[in-house]
């Protein structure tokens, strides 16, 4: 939200307000683009944790191979958060 803040601030700074812009070629927003929580462009921010994991789900998210674990990982707490998973 702050980065369109930015741009509007900007364009209005350019002597033009935000309904004088000409949005007729902004492609609009689809639920695909909100499907997995986020925009594709859009990179969360990160903190470094260490954490005690289950041996059986390590095996699980290594699976498909050891790269990219940790973004599995992350896919599959967001997918989970999205989806209104409960926390017992």
């Amino acid at each position: 939200m702050k980065d369109l803040e930015e741009l509007i601030a900007k364009c209005e700074k350019n002597g033009k307000s935000y309904d004088d812009i000409d949005l007729s070629d902004a492609r609009e927003l689809t639920e695909s683009d909100f499907d997995r929580g986020q925009f594709k462009y859009y990179k969360p921010t990160k903190k470094m944790i260490s954490f005690r994991i289950d041996i059986d789900n390590l095996s699980w998210l290594q699976s498909v191979g050891k790269e990219n674990c940790q973004t599995r990982l992350n896919e599959v707490l967001r997918w989970a958060r999205m989806n209104n998973c409960p926390l017992k």
